[in-house]
């Protein structure tokens, strides 16, 4: 495999957060005057590997621009269903939980809203030792969403003004999703 293609791969994995020079050294393995030489020889159509400081990026060329803002144009939203934020909030403060235990609570089915949920990466399985089923918890991506350092963060369950509070915090979702 050329260098270069390894470059590629990796700034493709880095994504926005790209790569710096002694990153891209590192794991190449390439010298600092090859690693600059072969990215002014980069030739794709529609990718370039461009660089700031000592910091690298793969992004798509100028013409792709229309093509992309389609594509994320045509992306659904962002928003959960109520049963969704149901799930997620018996998830975010019973866990681990298993998928019995939230039909239990909710009186209902709720693959869907589970898989919705994984899906958006608010809530991961896990396993619990000596137990055969699967159970959830919520995930890093979930704290980030809501604004919390740790589950500890999540409002207290005790009144109703409470209560209330708590369906504002998980129907902010909806408006953080918006956004993302």
């Amino acid at each position: 495999m050329e260098k270069i293609d390894i470059i590629e791969g990796l700034l493709y994995v880095a994504g926005d957060l790209g790569l710096n020079e002694k990153q891209l050294i590192e794991h190449v393995p390439i010298t600092r005057e090859q690693l600059y030489n072969e990215v002014e020889k980069f030739n794709k159509p529609h990718l370039l590997i461009s660089y700031h400081d000592d910091m690298f990026y793969l992004t798509t060329s100028k013409s792709m621009e229309k093509y992309i803002n389609r594509l994320l144009s045509d992306k659904p939203k962002g928003r959960l269903s109520q049963a969704s934020l149901e799930v997620l909030s018996i998830i975010a403060y019973n866990q681990p939980v298993s998928r019995s235990d939230v039909e239990e609570l909710r009186g209902i089915a709720s693959d869907g809203p589970v898989s919705t949920l994984v899906n958006k990466g608010l809530i991961k399985k896990t396993q619990v030792e000596d137990e055969r089923a699967n159970y959830f918890v919520t995930t890093e991506h979930f704290l980030q969403v809501f604004g919390l350092k740790t589950i500890n963060d999540l409002p207290e369950q005790e009144d109703e003004k409470e209560q209330e509070e708590m369906e504002l915090f998980f129907n902010s979702l909806q408006t953080e999703e918006k956004n993302d």
